[in-house]
């Protein structure tokens, strides 16, 4: 009997450390610990170079010079001699290089020197009739000539030069703006008694009376400093914006209009401030203007 009870025992025995065995991996190895996971850290991204701030400029080779008058209607040779005489006074009284002082861009083009003045030709201080109202035509957009102000006053060289005549002679002053294009029509109704307006006596001796000249200027070519543009043979395929009826125009018409037929097109504007937004947007290439104006654009748009 007992040695039945100690097989039992022994058979009950294995059973039970077969299933312990049973219970590990069939393998007989024991499982590895999971890898950790790493994060992987990105390299931070290079920063892009700060691009070129794109400036306005003009290109070295230019279109012209040219003069700058005062003219009048036709048979109006006493008018024209008696305002030529007393901006030559304000030339010997020091008031037309203090208001040249005030437009940096035109004071180095001014031409008219004391030395070259016969101060016993010129009408005296106040000699004017205190009853007459001279009306100044001009441009009522070519700055630094003449524009409205943002408080909407005019101003401009021409326009203090003018007020300053009047004051000299005694004269009341009446500005007389309008589109350049309009001048002719505006001078032959009476509207103005004359153009003083960075008005261009080159090629128009014969259509006006004409008062002294007061300015020289060149016409140059206006072009952003990212064009590619450096010479006028480089305006060769390119859009070329100028303001109608200026010497600019005239020129791109006339002595350099084989120059103007190499462009993709000449595109005319009402205005030079509105040619040269054309040109910081993009619209087009260049701008055919004479120096003083377009230095004036520039400095402007930097303040």
């Amino acid at each position: 009997m007992k040695k039945k009870l100690a097989l039992l025992l022994t058979a009950v025995l294995a059973v039970s450390m077969l299933g312990g065995c049973g219970g590990s991996s069939s393998s007989g190895k024991a499982e590895e610990p999971a890898a950790e996971k790493t994060e992987e850290t990105e390299a931070p991204a290079e920063e892009a170079p700060a691009e070129e701030a794109v400036t306005y400029q003009f290109i070295d080779e230019t279109l012209g010079v040219e003069s700058y008058a005062i003219g009048f209607r036709l048979g109006d040779e006493e008018l024209a001699q008696t305002v030529s005489g007393a901006v030559q006074a304000l030339v010997l009284n020091g008031t037309y290089e203090a208001i040249g002082e005030k437009y940096p861009d035109i004071k180095d083009y001014l031409c008219l020197k004391a030395e070259d003045i016969d101060e016993a030709s010129l009408p005296a201080q106040g000699s004017g009739d205190s009853s007459y109202t001279f009306k100044h035509g001009f441009d009522l957009d070519y700055p630094p000539y003449s524009y409205r102000q943002d408080d909407g006053t005019v101003g401009g060289f021409d326009v203090e030069l003018c007020q300053a005549v009047c004051e000299y002679m005694g004269w009341g002053y009446e500005a007389v703006p309008f589109n350049w294009d309009a001048k002719d029509m505006e001078l032959n109704a009476g509207s103005c008694d004359c153009i003083w307006s960075g008005f261009t006596k080159e090629g128009r001796e014969d259509a006006y009376t004409w008062g002294i000249t007061y300015s020289n200027n060149t016409q140059g070519i206006l072009v952003a400093s990212n064009s590619g543009i450096t010479s006028l043979s480089d305006l060769a395929g390119k859009v070329v914006g100028v303001q109608t009826a200026t010497s600019a125009y005239d020129m791109l018409e006339d002595s350099q209009k084989d120059l103007a037929d190499t462009f993709a097109e000449l595109r005319v504007y009402e205005t030079y401030t509105i040619a040269y937004n054309d040109l910081k947007a993009g619209a087009i290439d260049a701008i055919a203007i004479d120096m003083t104006a377009g230095s004036f654009l520039i400095a402007n748009d930097a303040k």
